[in-house]
């Protein structure tokens, strides 16, 4: 914990006896946030006669700013995203918004200047190794592609803060009669590039250890628990050897509720037999947020009801999304000295009714309640 500031130290913001639920930094205490210049300038006993702006946070919990991994925040073609801050961002208490390959090479451009650049959220993205969305399938056709702009836009746009990387659609749905072959050009476009690599898995064919094969350390697996024919678990309900491989050689393994991709079922399996998972995320898009998603909050609590603690579901929704993507210097901390991105929530009690991709309903009796946004030491919401 860093020394305790000066008596004369100002902030512009202070977050008052909030529960500071911080995995990053194995923080877990009732304590106060100093934010000056939109960074956390202090975290202790602090005197809200140095603020100019306080809020009383106690009976709240201030985690890191949360992360959701996958979205869907631009509209091209067949992807229907939302609108990053009053629908995916801020508005629901994600700092950082991660776009899903809602763009390719050729609408990049439009993407950047229509939502990265100008939202209130953190928007960061993967770029679809398919030019451009209109195509149906997606993948299916050898005139969709193009690795040498793809590859050349993926460098620069990295370079300049935006691209993560490459994401492709490992389905039947998107890929067509091209097989394997479009996440074949996603690897290489990802390895030339030099930046990451997320896959979706779905409907076969490719089959699932096809792709899984071709994954290695850092790469991203998305809808990982999917309740589809072909998914991660064997006729026995048992993990596949390819999968089991892949998480030994560091694959890493993201939710994607979505509308079509979260199993109750194939998450307990996955839970008892103790499978790596790394990042809870959404697949927000305008198909699945009035249910059975809603937001990054209600897919948090599905973990909840799962078994899963509360420490472990933030650090699933800070730290860890932020070490996916070569962010965790920068976000998913409340350290001293990082940018003042907070959300502040209630865990609530009650009678909830949970629904997963595959329409199954459960009753719950926790879901989360986010009370305040705050980004780069602005408060966004609250009520």
């Amino acid at each position: 914990m860093p020394a305790s500031p000066s008596h004369d130290t100002r902030f512009d913001l202070l977050i008052r006896g909030a529960r500071l639920l911080d995995p990053s930094q194995s923080l877990d205490r009732v304590a106060d946030i100093g934010v000056t210049d939109g960074r956390i300038a202090a975290i202790g006993d602090l005197s809200a006669a140095n603020a100019d702006e306080t809020i009383d946070a106690s009976g709240t919990i201030a985690s890191p700013g949360w992360i959701d991994l996958h979205a869907h925040v631009f509209s091209d073609g067949n992807i229907n995203g939302l609108d990053a801050d009053a629908k995916a961002g801020i508005a629901t208490g994600v700092t950082t918004v991660v776009d899903a390959g809602s763009a390719g090479a050729d609408s990049w451009q439009t993407f950047r200047q229509s939502v990265i650049e100008p939202s209130r959220t953190r928007v960061l993205a993967f770029l679809n190794i398919s030019v451009d969305h209109r195509a149906k399938p997606l993948h299916g056709d050898w005139a969709n592609f193009s690795q040498s702009k793809t590859i050349r836009l993926a460098e620069k746009e990295a370079a300049a803060g935006y691209c993560l990387g490459i994401k492709v659609l490992a389905s039947q749905t998107h890929c067509g009669a091209l097989g394997i072959m479009p996440v074949k050009l996603a690897r290489q476009a990802a390895r030339l590039s030099g930046t990451g690599l997320m896959v979706h898995i779905g409907n076969a064919p490719p089959v699932i250890d096809e792709v899984l094969d071709l994954l290695e350390e850092g790469d991203i697996v998305t809808h990982c628990w999917h309740g589809k024919y072909g998914g991660i678990l064997g006729r026995d309900k048992k993990p596949l050897p390819a999968l089991l491989a892949a998480a030994e050689r560091g694959v890493k393994f993201d939710i994607g509720h979505g509308s079509a991709s979260f199993a109750f079922e194939t998450a307990r399996h996955a839970l008892d037999a103790g499978l790596p998972l790394h990042a809870i995320s959404t697949d927000l898009h305008k198909g699945c947020v009035n249910g059975p998603v809603y937001s990054q909050g209600r897919t948090m609590a599905k973990f909840l009801h799962l078994g899963l603690s509360l420490p472990e579901i933030v650090r699933l929704s800070t730290h860890s999304p932020a070490q996916l993507i070569g962010w965790d210097d920068r976000i998913g901390s409340l350290a001293v000295g990082r940018e003042a991105d907070i959300t502040l929530f209630r865990v609530v009690e009650g009678d909830f009714e949970f629904t997963d991709s595959e329409g199954a309903k459960e009753r719950a009796t926790r879901d989360l309640e986010v009370v305040a946004t705050v980004r780069t030491g602005r408060v966004i919401n609250a009520t």
